[in-house]
């Protein structure tokens, strides 16, 4: 059995908890490291957990094989370090850092230490994603040329940190990095990126690839009354694939709740006539979760959610940063 300290109560915790919950005797969440509150509270009841707000000596408990770091993003690097340190298995929740000289040092850290580290890059296990991805693989639509994304949410009001771009990076960081990933995961080595603002919260980035071109539009400005909204479309030499989401807010606060949307992935081939590629349904979080302990279980390191792919990503959301402030193109870091 597999012993979780988690080091957060909010939402994302939240989210955690429960799918190691689903896992039964894998798994036992032994602590909840957080501040005192109503919803911490209710984590650390749901798993029998302690609430304990001494986050040192839920990392140092020898009982402990798995840190799970929900803390905001500028506690990364410094949580994450003393975890690895202390000779735990780390799962960070995306984004890896708010600043690459930071991320680097995350990623060395688990370079040097003999545990295992991954990064919640949750669209790497969301079915419609895998799916995506696999029949790009597979090349039956042939090369992909283009990809457009978009991520639109009301603004963040389930906590304070995440609505200051200081702590949280802003919509480039904490948003677009999903789209960012996919990106680099369907397209390749992204060079250069292009971002403009037209409303504060609301940004649009296109990043160029070689051969290819990503258009990200993110928000965490849009109305209240507007549902968490998600899309990707891929054009290929020989077809068009495209998956579109959306979900109502959490009702214990986060921006996605129960979702109602079509599921499948919709495939227009170039000869032939639409077709929607049925998936299971999940809490995609499920499958991530369950994914690093597996690796933790068999000794593997994780092929998804790599240190190198979320820096890459956050090299892609920071090079958006800089290019709203230059009102010009930038390179995105190697």
């Amino acid at each position: 059995m597999i012993t979780v300290a988690i080091l957060g109560g909010g939402f994302m915790g939240a989210s955690h908890a429960a799918n190691y919950k689903a896992l039964g005797d894998r798994v036992r969440v032994k602590t909840v490291g957080s501040r005192p509150s109503t919803r911490a509270a209710a984590v650390a009841e749901s798993l029998g957990a302690e609430l304990n707000p001494d986050l040192d000596a839920a990392i140092r408990d020898p009982e402990i094989d798995v840190v799970d770091v929900c803390l905001p993003t500028g506690l990364h690097r410094q949580t994450t370090e003393a975890a690895l340190a202390a000779g735990k298995h780390v799962f960070l929740e995306k984004p890896i850092a708010l600043t690459l000289e930071d991320a680097d040092a995350i990623v060395a850290a688990a370079e040097k230490s003999d545990r295992f580290f991954m990064v919640g890059l949750v669209l790497r296990f969301w079915p419609e994603y895998v799916e995506l991805r696999r029949r790009i693989a597979g090349g039956e639509l042939g090369r992909p040329l283009a990809v457009s994304t978009f991520r639109l949410s009301p603004p963040a009001d389930w906590n304070q940190w995440m609505a200051d771009p200081a702590q949280s990076g802003g919509v480039p960081v904490d948003l677009l990095v999903h789209d960012f990933d996919q990106m680099n995961w369907l397209l390749g080595t992204p060079r250069k990126v292009y971002a403009r603002a037209p409303h504060p919260g609301h940004v649009v980035a296109t990043v160029d690839y070689d051969g290819a071109q990503g258009i990200g539009e993110g928000s965490m400005a849009m109305p209240k009354s507007y549902p968490f909204s998600s899309n990707v479309r891929v054009l290929c030499e020989r077809g068009v694939a495209e998956y579109g989401f959306s979900a109502a807010p959490a009702e214990d606060g986060g921006n996605i709740g129960p979702s109602d949307a079509p599921r499948g992935l919709r495939l227009y081939p170039a000869d032939g006539d639409p077709v929607t590629v049925p998936v299971e349904s999940t809490d995609p979080w499920g499958p991530e979760i369950a994914y690093f302990v597996e690796c933790v279980e068999q000794g593997r390191a994780p092929e998804q959610g790599t240190g190198a792919q979320a820096r890459l990503a956050l090299a892609v959301s920071l090079a958006a940063a800089a290019s709203l402030e230059s009102g010009r193109p930038e390179d995105v870091s190697a």
